[in-house]
């Protein structure tokens, strides 16, 4: 976002945490091009939002708010947070955000009832203080224009861009990575676990396999187990028991060929609200994609923008997957067009690019917010 926002008649201030600017300052080509404005680790964030909001007051045309949790102790501080400027909110989920007027899950009644608070204060209280909203992926704007009341600006502008990443060299095995969290709400690993399995019988040392996330809870660990046990009968599979730092994430994906999710394209939270990806709650994965130049491969029902359709095959079923991955491990030519079709609709999302949305839809029209 810092990125994107700075060009060459904007000046940009990051307001944010010591430990989150450690992590992301690598990705800054020239840190002294932006002032940052760090919370203190003895300071509270209602404190840390009032320093924000007199800064604001003082020098700042826009605000991005880039993601409020919602529960109650997280949306609290946000209750008195009115600076001057205009203030655009980045969502990730609609339901929760635009849709539900209570949540109710009998098995969690505590975080039900605790998010059910959160949505009467967002409504009454916080939403209405900002002139629009960004969603990171276009099909949830559709979803808010056709489902929701929001009748203010929506805009798309994602975290991620492409930046020139070539495609990993080719050599005889062809590489699948799986990114993300290894959580087994978000994604079906079984699923995943159990084809590889098939092709690995089949396919023996063409091919490698890797989960690019660290596991999370009682079901990344069994994952993790079952990873183990592929190893040990002489698998290619590739995993991770801690956090994967940005640097070597970013080194394994460059060098993967094709990028996997097996995505369950309905959530439904310990709140009970359900979220649909790609409809409803935005993934970074098809911008993952775009920003390391790899081909995709996502569930039927997952919603796919249209400038990355040449470059994402989609399977309905286990079998109809593992077809898939079939061909483009017998076909090389198939992986070689994904790969170049990949690239070209990545260009579609470079650092220019988005920056000429944000000032041609954003910037531009500030003053009609």
């Amino acid at each position: 976002m810092m990125r994107i926002c700075k060009t060459k008649d904007t000046k940009v201030t990051a307001f944010t945490t010591k430990k989150i600017y450690e992590r992301v300052q690598t990705y800054l080509k020239n840190t002294e091009e932006y002032e940052i404005i760090l919370k203190e680790d003895n300071e509270t964030i209602s404190h840390f939002l009032n320093r924000v909001e007199t800064i604001c007051n003082e020098k700042i045309d826009l605000l991005f708010v880039n993601t409020i949790q919602m529960s109650t102790i997280r949306v609290a501080p946000y209750l008195g947070f009115k600076p001057k400027c205009k203030m655009i909110l980045t969502i990730h989920m609609v339901n929760h955000w635009l849709k539900q007027k209570i949540a109710f899950n009998p098995r969690h009644l505590l975080r039900s009832g605790d998010v059910s608070c959160s949505i009467l204060l967002v409504h009454r209280f916080i939403l209405p203080k900002y002139d629009a909203i960004n969603v990171i992926y276009s099909p949830l704007k559709e979803y808010i224009q056709e489902n929701t009341d929001f009748k203010k600006p929506v805009f798309t502008l994602p975290f991620n861009f492409y930046n020139g990443a070539k495609s990993s060299k080719k050599d005889n095995k062809i590489k699948f990575v799986v990114p993300g969290l290894i959580e087994t709400y978000r994604r079906d690993y079984d699923l995943t676990l159990d084809v590889f399995e098939d092709l690995f019988k089949k396919y023996g040392k063409k091919i490698q396999l890797t989960l690019l996330g660290k596991p999370v809870g009682k079901g990344g660990n069994k994952i993790i187990e079952r990873c183990e046990v592929l190893r040990k009968k002489g698998y290619d599979v590739s995993f991770s028991k801690g956090f994967i730092p940005e640097q070597e994430y970013d080194k394994i994906l460059t060098e993967k060929n094709v990028i996997f999710s097996p995505l369950n394209i309905e959530t439904k939270r310990e709140s009970g609200i359900i979220e649909i990806y790609g409809k409803t709650e935005g993934s970074a994965l098809p911008f993952e994609a775009i920003q390391y130049c790899k081909p995709l491969i996502v569930p039927q029902e997952f919603n796919i923008i249209k400038e990355m359709k040449s470059s994402t095959l989609q399977y309905k079923s286990s079998e109809d997957l593992e077809k898939i991955l079939e061909e483009i491990i017998e076909n090389k030519d198939k992986l070689d067009k994904l790969s170049k079709e990949a690239c070209k609709n990545s260009e579609k999302f470079s650092l220019p690019v988005l920056q000429e949305y944000f000032t041609r839809k954003i910037l531009d029209k500030i003053d009609s917010l």
